[in-house]
């Protein structure tokens, strides 16, 4: 029997408080105990690993990016300048995307799984618009999800999107990933077309994940085919406005197609009501706010005290590089402990980062957290200095934490030691 004692100052198991002096158990690549070192019950053949001054804890889960487009800044020609509106941004990353080469978006993948890797992420929920770009993940060792981006309306395209939606989910998976659909957003996917790609999801068993309330040009458009999104995105791609106006709302949009379920993992949800929040708590549904990516769209602060009080299981997603400045998810949680500190604590965003991740990717059997029978799965920071235990959480929650990850295990290796896999 293979057994390892990993110690450290600090062992953070999230779902319980810090441990002082802790240590995790690991035995035949499972955890068997969490606590203190003193307390374990360590067989005399154990191999310790001691890591000193650091925090011990789960790896982080970034439940929504767009890892193609982590190079976005080096491609875009206007990039030291906002985008003047929500649409404008949309349509320069289309402008953008058309003129690469596959290999761009090929090694940007891998710049944005490198990012992922070296700043503690171990799992993530990536979307991916261009199938080709598949062999890109086959050797990554992050857990959770690749969801295939489709777009498309009902007139001419319905058919399409059933057969490309079919076609990817023959993958099933790459490498440790789960393959998965993702209809990008009521704006973009004709209402035909989302049953279709849903219903295929429920057949196929796996996760979609869709953009949702967003902005407030989603909002105007689906109710009543107003705003930039009718006068100036759909001329441009070619696409004829619906009149008369869908006359409906982002979570209705969604609800009549049968996709408010715990298995569609809905992002952003600036623009919903508390009516609206009710409908998805009660639909058991999971949702990833990126906090950084509104901020510099300027779409809206997402009603986090109606999601908190209605009991929406949040987790957090850095978006893309194309509309935020890293993918690290430390940074992430400072942001969201600036904008929603007076709501969240720095436990609760520790969570979110965390295991209310994992339980929105359906992984939180293995993923997390650090307790007894969850898979091998940590990461080791190692700060300048290490606050008191109880200021532990707060410390956590102010950015720049990326830069101080050690080591970071997924199934019991140091993946940042192994250059194949980082």
């Amino acid at each position: 029997m293979s057994t390892q004692l990993y110690k450290a100052r600090y062992v953070l198991p999230i779902t319980a408080a810090p441990i002082e002096d802790g240590a995790i158990l690991i035995q035949n690549d499972r955890i068997t105990a969490v606590g203190e070192v003193s307390q374990l019950p360590v067989p005399t053949d154990a191999e310790t690993i001691d890591f000193g001054e650091a925090i011990l804890m789960p790896p982080l889960v970034n439940a929504h990016t767009h890892l193609e487009l982590t190079d976005f800044s080096k491609w875009a020609k206007q990039k030291d300048q906002e985008p003047g509106s929500f649409v404008d941004w949309i349509l320069e990353l289309i402008k953008t995307k058309h003129e690469l080469e596959p290999e761009q978006l090929q090694r940007s993948v891998q710049h944005g799984l490198q990012q992922l890797l070296q700043s503690g992420t171990g799992a993530v929920c990536d979307i991916l618009s261009v199938p080709a770009l598949y062999n890109c993940y086959i050797e990554t060792p992050l857990y959770g999800w690749l969801c295939y981006e489709l777009i498309g309306l009902d007139d001419g395209m319905g058919a399409i999107l059933s057969m490309m939606a079919n076609d990817w989910l023959q993958y099933r998976s790459a490498g440790k990933l789960k393959c998965g659909l993702s209809p990008h957003a009521p704006y973009t996917v004709g209402p035909e077309s989302l049953q279709k790609i849903v219903e295929l999801a429920q057949d196929k068993q796996v996760m979609t994940s869709m953009h949702l309330g967003e902005s407030p040009d989603e909002t105007a458009f689906l109710a009543a085919s107003q705003g930039e999104i009718a006068n100036k995105l759909y001329p441009t791609v070619g696409w004829q406005t619906p009149t008369p106006p869908l006359a409906t709302n982002p979570v209705d949009y969604v609800a009549k197609a049968g996709g408010l379920n715990r298995h569609n993992l809905l992002v952003h949800g600036v623009q919903l009501d508390a009516d609206a929040i009710g409908r998805l708590a009660r639909a058991g549904a999971n949702l990833v706010l990126c906090p950084r990516s509104n901020e510099r769209l300027e779409v809206g602060r997402a009603p986090i005290e109606s999601y908190f009080c209605q009991g929406i299981n949040l987790a957090l997603g850095t978006d893309s590089l194309a509309s935020n400045d890293s993918l690290s998810l430390w940074d992430e949680m400072a942001a969201a402990r600036r904008i929603y500190g007076e709501i969240l604590s720095p436990v609760q965003i520790l969570a979110m980062a965390t295991i209310n991740g994992a339980r929105a990717l359906n992984i939180s059997a293995d993923f997390g957290s650090l307790e007894a029978e969850k898979g091998t799965h940590f990461q080791v920071l190692k700060p300048d200095h290490l606050p008191a235990a109880a200021e532990l959480p707060e410390f956590l929650c102010c950015g720049e934490r990326g830069s101080e990850v050690a080591h970071l295990y997924l199934d019991n290796v140091d993946v940042l030691a192994e250059p194949d896999l980082c």
